[in-house]
Formats: structure tokens, C-alpha cells, sequence
């Protein structure tokens, strides 16, 4: 017997106009702004909210049924991409049913600059989970999405790029590579115009390179094998992939996480990416946020530095145990050039908390 508007959002908004309070409490948005997308998205309700933070209009809202996900925003398009495990749901609303244990989908939202407004564009879904943010990204009206499919060491796992278009509300995909790195899985993913580079792992790190310029054929282009895996790629310009993540010892059927490894890469050539530089941080232990957290990651291409936390462990013993003495611990400051890799400048340590009075 409750109204439908007991179950939607609502929001309670103070505006201040000449020092005076305006306090409006209700709903996001009537009923016309509510929307049901065209994938089966779970019961839960995700909301985007946009306002002018010159003025003291109202907010604008659009509501879909959803759950979050990863965001992926430019100047004209937002997109959240939601994770979804067949083995955890009641139904599967995927096409390709038993044969897909795993989907994300995508919710597109248009934005304007010369609106604060935000309108719900359509939805779709591609095979497989999505890792971050990173792993998305939109060039020529078409969304470029890394996903993937199963977990080492499943020897069914494998990775997928997809590429989606919107038509008429609904994101279809329009071109897809497949099984790319059977048994291993994504480590990271960035996009560069009408390029794309995947890393995946197992033992090694393949990074892959992808020439997106044909949207319905996309294509793998090149491939580099190297030991360990990057967890985040930065731009470093036009030619050349700047990386953090571990170094790794092979072991045959596994390898074992070994130092933090920093690496200049040379995709000049699609077709024959290069390592051209190498740093590897400590031994195993060894930690730095910026392997999981991009904003730690702090590459000031002006004066060619990079600043990272760190900490680096050191001494230890056979392969697979970790180091038994931390030598560092705060802020490391590198020089890096193509030309020359990377040169240490020095550290600030943090220093260790006091006690007493």
C-alpha cells in the first residue's frame, strides 16, 4: 500500500541566496527521471547528480536501476561500468547464457558543456569483469573496454577488447578481440587515441599492443614478453609507456612477486614494442601505493621526475621468502629521460612517530 515515492531517492538540498537558506527536500527528479535500462542491473537505484558551482540553482539528477561501478568520464560522456558474477545472481540476463560466467555492464550518461544537465543514454554488456577505470575509454564516438573473463589459475581464463557504439539507446558491440592471453589475466590497461595497451600475467608480463583504428576489426599489433607485470601505465609521450609495478622470479608453473619494478617503454613501433629501460626497487616486500593507486603516481615531465612512495625491503633469503629488514620508507625521487632511464635523486624519509609526553 506504499506510494512508489517511499522507494525512490529522494535528497534534501539548502541553497543560500542573500545569506537567507532555501531548503528543498523531495525526490532526484520526477517520475520522468527515473529509467530501467535494457540490461538486467540488479534492484538497487545509482543516481548522478551535476550542478553549476557558480550558482544557486537547483541540482539536476538521473536515476537509473543499477548498482556503481568503475567511472570513466570525458567532456561529453560518462560511463560507469558494473561487475557482474553469474554464480552470485538469482538470474542471468546475459544472451550467451551458461557460456559467459561473467559480464559488466555499461550505463552511458551525455554530458554538455553548455548544460549542467545530465541525460541517461542507453546501456549494454560485454563478455567478463573490468578492472578500473583505465580499462575504458572513448575515441570517435565509440567505447574502447578491457575485460576479463575467469581467475588465474583457472586454465579457462582469458581476456577480451571490446568495442561498443550507441545505437538508438542501446550500446552494441560493433568489433571484439577475443582469448587474448589464455590462462593469464589483466594487470592494466591504458588507451592512447586509436591505441591500446593491455598487460596480463601469469609468469610474465605480456604487454600487449592493440590498433584500434577500425572499430569493428580491431587487432593485436604487437607483443612484449618480459618478467613480472605493470599495474599502472602512464603516457609518458606520444612513443613511449612509463610503468610501475613488480618484478617476478619464474618458477616454471608460477612466479613468485618479487621487487617494485619501474619501466620505459618504446611503442614508437606497433609492431615491435620495446623495454628500453629498467628499475627494480628492493626485493620481495617491497611496496609502494602508486602500484595500486594512480594518484601516488607523480611524473612531472617538465623537470623529468618521478616522485613515488615507497617502501623497500632488502635482505632476503631464498627465492620466494620475503625480505627480513625494511631500509626505507617515504618519498623517492627519480630523473627520468628515454634517453638515459632512470637515475636516483634521493629520498625524504618519514619519520618515525615519538612517544612520550
Amino acid at each position: 500500500e506504499l506510494p512508489i515515492r517511499d522507494y525512490l531517492p529522494s535528497i534534501e538540498d539548502t541553497r543560500y541566496v542573500g545569506g537567507s537558506p532555501i531548503q528543498e527536500t523531495g525526490l532526484f527528479e520526477e517520475c520522468e527521471g527515473f529509467y530501467i535500462s535494457n540490461a538486467g542491473d540488479g534492484r538497487q537505484l545509482l543516481s548522478l547528480l551535476s550542478f553549476d558551482m557558480t550558482e544557486v540553482d537547483a541540482l539536476n539528477a538521473t536515476t537509473i536501476v543499477g548498482r556503481p561501478g568503475a567511472v570513466y568520464a570525458n567532456a561529453r560522456s560518462l560511463y560507469v561500468a558494473v561487475r557482474h558474477d553469474r554464480a552470485t545472481m538469482d538470474g542471468w540476463f546475459f544472451p550467451e547464457g551458461e557460456g559467459r560466467p561473467e559480464a559488466t555492464t555499461v550505463h552511458k550518461f551525455a554530458l554538455a558543456r553548455d548544460s549542467v544537465a545530465t541525460g541517461y543514454r542507453g546501456s549494454g554488456v560485454v563478455k567478463g569483469r573490468i578492472l578500473n577505470q583505465f580499462a575504458m575509454d572513448e575515441y570517435e564516438e565509440h567505447l574502447r573496454i578491457a575485460t576479463t573473463t575467469g581467475r588465474v589459475p583457472d586454465p579457462d581464463v582469458h581476456s577480451t577488447m571490446s568495442v561498443l557504439r550507441d545505437v538508438e539507446g542501446n550500446l552494441e558491440v560493433v568489433g571484439e578481440v577475443d582469448d587474448i592471453a589464455p590462462t593469464e589475466d589483466i594487470r592494466s590497461v591504458r588507451f592512447n587515441g586509436d591505441v591500446g595497451f593491455i598487460v596480463t600475467f601469469k609468469k610474465t608480463d605480456p604487454l600487449f599492443v592493440f590498433d584500434l583504428a577500425d572499430p569493428e576489426v580491431p587487432e593485436i599489433r604487437g607483443e612484449l614478453k618480459i618478467p613480472g607485470f605493470s599495474t599502472y601505465m602512464h603516457l609518458m609521450d606520444e612513443s613511449h609507456l612509463l610503468t610501475i609495478g613488480y618484478d617476478a622470479d619464474d618458477q616454471g608453473s608460477f612466479a613468485f612477486f618479487e621487487g617494485v619494478q619501474l619501466q620505459i617503454i618504446d611503442v614508437s613501433d606497433l609492431e615491435d614494442p620495446r623495454l628500453i629501460h629498467k628499475e627494480v626497487i628492493g626485493t620481495r616486500g617491497s611496496t609502494s601505493e602508486a602500484t595500486t593507486n594512480h594518484l601516488a603516481f607523480n611524473y612531472f615531465p617538465v623537470r623529468d621526475l618521478l616522485a613515488i612512495p615507497m617502501t623497500i625491503c632488502e635482505g632476503s633469503g631464498p627465492s620466494g621468502q620475503y625480505a627480513h629488514e625494511m631500509t626505507f620508507s617515504g618519498l623517492l625521487v627519480y630523473e627520468v629521460t628515454t634517453a638515459n632511464g632512470f637515475s636516483t635523486l634521493g629520498g625524504v624519509p618519514h619519520v618515525a612517530p615519538q612517544s612520550g609526553s
